[in-house]
């Protein structure tokens, strides 16, 4: 009975969790009353409408009020250069937003979704039937709601602010506001989709914890441990689904965060040894409300994925040394264990971007070892006067 009062809150949190992917486009994926998934929102075709809208607006404003396509020059002009480069980012937030969306909302990806969440839910199902027990999932919803809100307030609020109130305006006239909402509400889906990635990844590493916990409490007969590595390979296709459905805009998405990231702490560096009327304390704002919440969101993500990767390492260990131990005489079940030893023995990664891409934190060392020495080579060229 326990148990199925936390799979009932399990489901409930779910739901809630879907309608905030609704918001920002990224899913149409509902739960019925029965505990299914499935595709039947049309929230993600209703946001392209509304992004197409919003673009068409700022268009008009252009074409028919004459206003200024970018921002006027004369507002910006000491920092001519990383003018440009708002500009650029902007169109690059914007472009690659409704590219994702496009992607996340198409069909086929939201049929591979319903799959993978179905899934992952009759797992958790299968675990406490066949075990009599209760997995209890509440902690990674409120990490998902948690990475929610304090990007959502670094975007909408501290970031905002910090435009507004800039002595450099770069938001002047009614189509630069609709581009900047639109900026904004790009970092906020971004935010949602590597939030739901990270979800699906700590929950599966849930259910993986609490398997370890069960073999190491329990003995395990042979058809326990059958069923077991069975459920172990049949994680390693759901988290294989949901790499290929989000690789992709997880790519979109971290190449527009090694933008943003690199000319930020570019210009930082350089508003920093040649201060044209910028205190230390303007250009660590600068860093700390564009840098920070960017970077938290990729370590976010990453750590989600590593952790999960550990906790499946550490089943592949625990189930080889099960199998050792077990006194079978079954040769069907031996060629089995001799099989999964000899796959485990190599390790893989498992969470794998267009299967040429590990989420770890390799990726991050690797991109700040790549804008380590984007700066260091620009810089040295530098003479300061684009500024």
């Amino acid at each position: 009975m326990i148990g199925l009062k936390k799979h009932r809150a399990f489901l409930e949190r779910l739901r809630w969790t879907l309608r905030a992917q609704h918001v920002f486009g990224v899913s149409s994926l509902i739960v019925d009353k029965r505990g299914n998934v499935r595709s039947g929102s049309a929230a993600p075709k209703f946001i392209l409408a509304m992004l197409g809208l919003a673009i068409s607006l700022a268009v008009w404003f252009i074409l028919y009020h004459n206003e200024s396509p970018v921002i006027c020059r004369s507002k910006a002009n000491q920092v001519r250069l990383f003018y440009y480069f708002v500009i650029i980012e902007t169109l690059v937030a914007i472009a690659f937003n409704v590219i994702c969306t496009i992607r996340i909302a198409w069909p086929a990806s939201q049929h591979s979704l319903a799959q993978c969440w179905a899934q992952l839910i009759a797992k958790v199902q299968e675990i406490q039937i066949m075990f009599q027990c209760s997995i209890e999932s509440k902690r990674p919803f409120q990490l998902f709601w948690l990475w929610i809100a304090v990007l959502s307030a670094a975007y909408g609020f501290l970031l905002t602010f910090m435009v507004l109130t800039s002595k450099v305006l770069f938001v002047s006239q009614t189509n630069h506001l609709i581009l900047y909402g639109l900026r904004i509400y790009a970092y906020l889906s971004d935010t949602t989709v590597c939030a739901s990635f990270g979800l699906f990844a700590l929950l599966l590493r849930i259910l993986i914890v609490e398997m370890r916990q069960l073999v190491r409490k329990t003995t395990i007969n042979e058809q326990q441990l059958r069923s077991m590595i069975q459920l172990y390979r049949h994680i390693l296709q759901i988290i294989e689904s949901f790499c290929a459905v989000y690789g992709w805009v997880l790519i979109l998405i971290f190449f527009e965060h090694f933008l943003i990231l690199t000319d930020r702490s570019f210009f930082a560096i350089r508003m920093y040894r040649m201060p044209m009327g910028f205190s230390i304390q303007q250009v660590l704002s600068m860093m700390m409300t564009w840098v920070f919440p960017l970077a938290l969101n990729d370590m976010l993500l990453v750590g989600a994925c590593t952790a999960t990767e550990k906790a499946l390492q550490q089943f592949e260990q625990q189930l080889c040394e099960v199998g050792k131990m077990a006194n079978t005489q079954n040769v069907e079940c031996e060629q089995m264990i001799t099989s999964f030893s000899l796959y485990v023995a190599e390790q893989k990664p498992k969470f794998r971007i267009l299967k040429s891409i590990n989420l770890s934190f390799n990726l991050i060392y690797a991109s700040c070892g790549v804008i380590a020495t984007y700066l260091t080579v620009f810089l040295q060229f530098d003479n300061g006067d684009s500024l």
